[in-house]
């Protein structure tokens, strides 16, 4: 939903079949504490090279949800940041649009990748927990960030990142999973959930009110919010569900 104008954006996201709506569009209303630093980097290493074949066959639809909510506000060949780009697979479609790409990441593995596909004009190593980044101020017009907040804490400090290095008027696009099915986890602050799964990966849910507030610390306005099935896991026979925000700097 437009949420200046009311309008709806009706998306339709890719299945095994073909293609259907099944993307849910509401209008925007004004490692554990004890982990062991850079524990989930390890297992994103360890994890590079059978994460295009894991999301292939789970029907990830996040790449393309992003890249339709935000292809419309960007102008030819647009400087866009992609947040954990990890093998590449968010940026992609906005490679092939002609696309100016750079990708950070905290493993070395998914860059390895990445750069074999040649999607982005740089990649940078680093570890998005740690800020500053190492990335000059003002200098993207977009960034894009999917599949990638529910794997850090805190997030905060990223969107204050985004901030700085967007141009005036340029675009945040972004995915976060949604708080539903909060059973063994806990909530560390108020709206943020964190869960370790059977794999020892470290997750984190964050509640659209806290989502919100913090884009309005850092001068944002959410334009576009939709809530879409991302992926149904084969191995654990469930459905996630994310929510997708662009926002504008002012």
């Amino acid at each position: 939903t437009d949420l200046k104008t009311g309008e709806t954006e009706h998306i339709l996201t890719p299945n095994r079949t073909g293609y259907s709506e099944n993307v849910t569009l509401k209008p925007c209303k004004n490692f554990k504490k004890i982990k062991v630093p850079g524990e989930n980097l390890k297992l994103a290493d360890e994890f590079a090279s059978d994460y295009d074949n894991t999301i292939t066959g789970d029907n990830w639809l996040g790449p393309e949800i992003l890249f339709m909510q935000l292809k419309e506000f960007l102008q030819p060949k647009s400087k866009i940041l992609d947040l954990g780009i990890g093998t590449g697979v968010s940026s992609l479609l906005f490679k092939d649009e002609g696309h100016l790409i750079t990708g950070i990441d905290g493993s070395e593995n998914m860059l390895k990748i990445c750069k074999d596909k040649n999607i982005a004009e740089n990649l940078v190593l680093h570890d998005l927990e740690k800020v500053p980044l190492p990335l000059k101020d003002n200098s993207f017009d977009a960034v894009i960030s999917n599949g990638v907040f529910h794997l850090l804490h805190p997030v905060s400090p990223l969107f204050k990142e985004t901030e700085r290095v967007l141009i005036s008027g340029g675009y945040f696009a972004f995915t976060f999973e949604k708080t539903t099915g909060l059973e063994n986890s806990s909530e560390i602050e108020a709206g943020i959930w964190e869960k370790k799964t059977k794999t020892g990966v470290l997750t984190y849910k964050h509640s659209l009110e806290y989502v919100f507030r913090i884009l309005g610390q850092n001068n944002f306005t959410p334009i576009l919010q939709a809530e879409f099935l991302a992926y149904v896991s084969q191995e654990l026979q469930k459905e996630f569900y994310f929510t997708a925000i662009v926002a504008k700097l002012q």
